[in-house]
């Protein structure tokens, strides 16, 4: 395309467009007006950009001089983009505000110019590019060398991907995992020039994970020389779920719905027809529809049958006949036939109810009208001038209005009688604008309806109504109530706003606060409180009530286990809405007005109590939510708990390490004192006198200093470790290694393996230099140590060759100043096991292979 010219409008906005778009080949030349591009448009004109709003005239007048090129408008992001498009039969775009957003645009310019310059080099293309780029509401995609040469917006948004994206992706990105294997043997086969469908149906995957039930027709074309593959998918997925709904609404009619051949033979009965005649569903299916009919009444069914195939329209009247049921009795029906030949059915769809009980409602199938009415919704229909041709009676249920006063009046009436506001009314209008003039297929949004007593929300789905030309020849409205779901989501919004207090209570008195504020302002139980557990006392105290509920019941006291309502659902744990609560022996206080209870278990912890004076007040859409308010009282109860709990163990361990810290002052000053003034008597003594005597003193002094420096080491490692890093078992065991074996050069330390774990370094080479020193001890200078890891947990062991420890002594191998040794502390063991306690680590004491002492220590998450 080193030919091709783009005339970009600029219109006093920023140029960052043009370098984007000369760097794809393409020559750009710039007019500050639009009314110099028309002389400047020649062959060479691929595309026309303009910044600004769009405008008709100015399109058809390129398109007059130069065809179907593409022009594209940069409007502001306020802009409509499919009203736009509609109305200028031009495309919409984002004005880029940066480098990346340029280029995306001009990648754009170039692939639907290069789309463009092919579909119009035939006659029968001519029309391809405006169908498939501007007014096209399918997705379309060309498809060539398993990848995307060129898309349309449509398909963009539907796959919720940016054209840089669509771009890097292979053919099957978007497809589902499980559709792409057939997908992808359909592209082949057609390359190939198998046989191929080239209608099939196909889940799309957005960008956000949405998945969508699309249909797809394929067709073989060559683009730009070279075979490639026309796509059109339809997103389907809403048709799907109206399709289900239809589905179950007919399975679950209380009606029987039957599906006759044009040649009598029933295809399909709804489940009705084993309640209201007792077959089972599929016993009928093949049966001839006149074998089980009275045979004074055969003739007149068939004659209807037939006079209905023949005119192709449903039967006039309801038809009333005897049928046998399943035990051999002839009960009387009434159906009505709709001829659905001209269909995908090809038959009739027979309504049958029986008109044997009279406890049926009499009721006629009349098609659309009737099954709007029974699925509750309100229907309006309006002509292609807008105004409403049809109003049922569901649409006017809430309303004291006539039909008179809507029927035959412009739509704009709903604003004329207060229904509507304008805010609303403009809502409405827009939508039905769109679909008169053919922009949308369908529009759906929310309405708030003024009514005589309160506000009103419906979701309002509109429709078009076409002729068999495809010309919009009106609209059809459906209104479906959904005032009570919007109240439960404003309420269930607020209940999870709420719980902010909740996050922020210290006490269970003011977690009860908390519930009962909730309660009486979110949920509109005026008469609430919070009853909680006193496990002291075994008694329910009221923590929480409503000025409401204070005023019915005054004081009220705690409840002992056993009285009460209250107690019954507290010990149940199930909730309990009580009805006639004033004729129930257990009730709290006979001598108020309360009519009805409802108490919600909050587990653990106690009960949230709800009452009202009124009947009727309590059985609502409420309860769902009072559950929820339970459910969020016990979180917070339960934080509550484990934060008082965490405060005393704090103050706990504040008062341990006080006492330690005490512990050690005394031991490092008030013990060495006395030890130093009596190692300097004795080297007193030991210079006029020289003697075993001194010898023994000299070395219980060195005993005693031991000790002294084993117990501050315990001290110091009785605590819990606050900072740990990463280290690697077998460098800090080796260091322990050179201070433990200093003095016995002949014993020998072995790795099986390395590991690395999370500890501190200096608590944990000392706890080798114990287990190293204590295996030195007892095993000799020539002793064997061996350290690896653990083959079953997480964790490491140190093992010797020594001579083990007794069976008899093995229990208190760990306790403070236990030793074999008569030279040794009895700390050394007991500082090991308080090194691992300050990590959160196990110590087991086993044999080892060779009749040692084996010592394994687990880590768990410390590894």
């Amino acid at each position: 395309m080193s030919e091709s010219r783009v005339l970009l409008v600029d219109e006093g906005g920023e140029c960052r467009l043009t370098p984007a778009i000369e760097g794809r080949g393409l020559t750009v030349d710039i007019f500050s007006e639009r009314s110099s591009v028309v002389d400047a448009l020649d062959g060479a004109v691929v595309s026309v950009v303009v910044r600004g709003e769009p405008d008709t005239g100015f399109v058809s007048e390129i398109r007059d001089r130069v065809g179907d090129i593409p022009v594209f408008f940069l409007a502001g992001e306020s802009e409509s983009a499919a009203t736009v498009t509609a109305q200028s039969s031009a495309l919409v775009a984002e004005d880029p505000v940066t480098n990346g957003g340029a280029d995306a645009l001009a990648a754009r310019i170039e692939r639907v110019s290069e789309f463009s310059q092919w579909a119009g080099e035939s006659a029968e293309r001519e029309s391809l590019y405006r169908t498939i780029v501007e007014q096209s509401h399918d997705a379309i995609f060309i498809a060539q060398d398993d990848g995307y040469k060129f898309w349309n917006q449509r398909f963009a948004e539907l796959v919720g991907l940016d054209d840089a994206e669509i771009a890097d992706a292979d053919l099957l990105d978007v497809i589902h995992p499980d559709d792409r294997n057939r997908i992808e043997d359909i592209y082949e086969r057609r390359r190939r020039g198998e046989d191929a469908p080239n209608n099939y149906d196909v889940r799309i995957v957005d960008g956000d994970g949405q998945i969508h039930a699309c249909s797809a027709n394929a067709q073989d074309i060559e683009y730009r020389d070279e075979y490639g593959v026309l796509v059109t998918v339809r997103d389907e997925s809403e048709q799907h779920e109206t399709e289900a709904r239809f589905q179950a609404l007919v399975e679950h009619v209380r009606d029987i719905i039957t599906v006759i051949g044009s040649d009598g033979t029933i295809r399909y009965q709804s489940p009705a027809v084993e309640r209201v005649l007792g077959y089972d569903q599929e016993a009928l299916v093949g049966e001839h529809v006149v074998d089980q009919v009275h045979p004074d009444d055969r003739d007149e069914i068939e004659e209807i049958l037939a006079e209905s195939l023949r005119t192709g329209d449903d039967t006039k009247e309801p038809i009333r006949y005897r049928f046998e049921d399943a035990d051999g009795s002839w009960r009387w029906l009434e159906s009505v036939a709709s001829n659905q030949t001209d269909t995908s059915v090809d038959g009739f769809v027979v309504t049958t109810r029986d008109i044997d009980d009279q406890r049926k409602r009499e009721l006629r199938l009349e098609r659309y009208e009737t099954i709007i009415e029974s699925i509750q919704q309100g229907a309006y229909v309006v002509d292609e001038d807008g105004v409403l041709q049809y109003v049922n009676d569901i649409a006017l249920s809430r309303t004291d209005l006539p039909k008179e006063s809507l029927v035959g009046n412009h739509f704009s009436v709903a604003c004329d009688v207060g229904l509507l506001d304008d805010e609303q009314y403009e809502l409405l209008a827009d939508a039905f604008d769109a679909i008169l003039r053919g922009e949308s297929r369908i529009e759906r949004f929310e309405l708030q309806l003024n009514l005589p007593s309160n506000g009103y929300v419906v979701d309002f789905a509109i429709s078009p109504i076409t002729a068999s030309d495809g010309s919009v020849t009106g609209a059809v409205g459906i209104s479906t109530d959904i005032t009570a779901r919007k109240r439960y989501e404003e309420r269930l919004n607020a209940l999870h706003a709420s719980t902010r207090q909740l996050t922020s209570a210290t006490s269970r008195e003011a977690v009860g606060k908390a519930v009962c504020d909730a309660a009486r302002e979110v949920l509109d139980y005026e008469v609430s409180g919070v009853m909680l557990y006193n496990e002291s006392d075994d008694t329910l105290d009221p923590v929480a009530f409503t000025d409401a509920a204070k005023a019915l019941f005054g004081e009220i006291p705690p409840l002992p286990r056993g009285t009460g309502l209250s107690w019954e659902v507290f010990e149940s744990g199930e909730l309990q809405y009580y009805d006639e609560v004033d004729s129930n022996p257990q009730r709290f206080d006979p001598e108020t007005d309360i009519t009805e209870e409802l108490l919600v278990p909050i587990p653990d912890h106690g009960v949230l109590f709800v009452g009202a004076v009124d009947e009727g007040r309590l059985s609502d859409q409420r309860i769902p939510l009072a559950r929820v308010l339970a459910a969020n009282a016990r979180a917070a109860l339960d934080r509550v708990e484990r934060e008082q709990l965490l405060r005393r163990r704090e103050r706990e361990l504040a008062r341990q390490n006080e006492q330690l810290e005490s512990f050690a002052s005394v031991v490092s000053h008030d013990l060495q004192n006395p030890l130093s003034v009596a190692n300097g008597y004795l080297e007193l003594a030991q210079e006029n006198y020289d003697g075993d005597e001194l010898d023994r003193v000299e070395n219980a002094l060195v005993r005693i200093e031991d000790i002294v420096q084993d117990v501050l080491a315990l001290a110091r490692n009785g605590q819990t470790v606050d900072e740990v890093e990463h280290l690697s078992l077998r460098r800090v065991a080796s260091d322990a290694w050179d201070i433990a074996a200093a003095n016995a050069p002949e014993a020998t330390l072995e790795f099986e393996t390395d590991m690395h774990l999370r500890a501190h370094e200096g608590r944990l080479r000392q706890l080798f230099e114990n287990l190293l020193a204590n295996a030195i001890r007892h095993g000799g200078d020539d002793v064997t140590v061996r350290i690896g890891e653990l083959d079953d947990r997480a964790g490491f062991y140190v093992a010797d060759d020594g001579p083990g420890i007794p069976d008899e002594d093995r229990a208190r191998v760990f306790e403070a100043g236990y030793t074999t040794n008569p030279d040794g502390t009895g700390f050394g063991l007991n500082i090991v096991q308080s090194i691992v306690n300050a990590h959160g680590w196990s110590v087991w004491f086993f044999d080892s292979d060779e009749g040692g002492a084996r010592f394994e220590i687990t880590t768990e998450d410390g590894r």
